[in-house]
């Protein structure tokens, strides 16, 4: 939900307050859903699907400007991608609200390392087109970018938040091998997701229809395609970093992942949350120590049975 909305909606400190406030958005929601549904999906769309566009800073501009531009045309959408260096590709993928260049701090010890690094900007994020876009769509694109036919030479894959989530589908789907590092990664999004729309009071028969929707779209299942279900499918080594203050993301999620799949381990963190997290400089050496022991492994795409 964009922070705008959502601090006019909830900007009280008083606790009953919200109650109140929260209880009359979900009476407003619950008629437009029964007298005007298309205003009714479309409004949760702009709420919940729609991200925001921070502005760059300055650092970033510059970042930007040293690495070579690119466009790729993906469902009538213009995707903004960029590459530094050259080699072995490391594709770096944002979480909701980011853009390709959040994972900043990771760039320019990977080219030194002799990797090309590529990010993007997901459907909606910074450059890129469109207004709206899901978790689908997220998986998409990086299976666009995973696909061995498409050029871009794929050895690594790091990731954050939603991003990260959107990784284990797609290196499930491609049935791709390749050493991931997911960072805060949604891996029970389907409940994170529907938990938020509780919170909100968005009636479930509304969300449950526009899921459906970007389901019947996409072709995915919100169910057999949560990450979480699919990381016994991935062929991946996966290192996850994930701190125990985070407060949008459940550091539990993480930790259970590592305890019940023999190819995942978990590296934890303290007092980064779950933005900061990127910028850690211990993060940044161990994942550059997790990808440095698995570059020389080869990539394999195994046929599907």
């Amino acid at each position: 939900m964009p922070t705008s909305i959502r601090k006019s909606l909830f900007n009280s400190t008083n606790v009953r307050s919200i109650d109140l406030k929260q209880q009359g958005f979900r009476l407003l929601l619950g008629a437009l859903w029964q007298c005007a549904p298309g205003y009714a999906q479309r409004l949760v769309k702009k709420l919940f699907f729609s991200p925001t566009r921070p502005p760059l800073t300055n650092p970033q501009k510059q970042l930007l400007a040293e690495g070579d531009a690119f466009e790729l045309r993906f469902n009538d959408k213009t995707i903004r991608y960029w590459q530094w260096g050259t080699g072995p590709a490391i594709l770096l993928i944002h979480g909701w609200n980011g853009r390709g260049v959040q994972l900043h701090r990771f760039i320019d010890p990977l080219v030194k390392s002799g990797h090309a690094v590529i990010a993007f900007d997901a459907p909606a994020h910074g450059e890129s087109d469109g207004t709206d876009t899901s978790y689908f769509e997220f998986t998409d694109v990086i299976r666009t970018f995973l696909k061995p036919g498409n050029g871009f030479h794929i050895t690594a894959v790091i990731g954050h938040s939603l991003g990260a989530g959107a990784i284990v589908n797609g290196l499930s789907k491609e049935r791709a091998s390749m050493a991931a590092v997911l960072i805060a990664p949604a891996l029970r999004l389907k409940e994170v997701l529907y938990s938020t729309f509780d919170r909100y009071g968005i009636p479930k028969s509304l969300y449950q229809h526009m899921i459906a929707n970007y389901e019947r779209i996409y072709g995915y299942s919100m169910n057999r395609d949560n990450p979480v279900r699919l990381l016994p499918e991935v062929l991946s080594p996966m290192l996850i970093v994930h701190d125990l203050n985070d407060s949008m993301i459940p550091y539990m999620d993480s930790r259970s992942a590592a305890e019940n799949n023999a190819d995942v381990r978990l590296h934890t963190t303290a007092g980064l949350g779950h933005k900061r997290i990127l910028l850690d400089e211990t993060v940044l050496r161990k994942t550059l120590t997790y990808l440095a022991a698995h570059r020389f492994q080869p990539i394999r795409y195994l046929k599907r049975v």
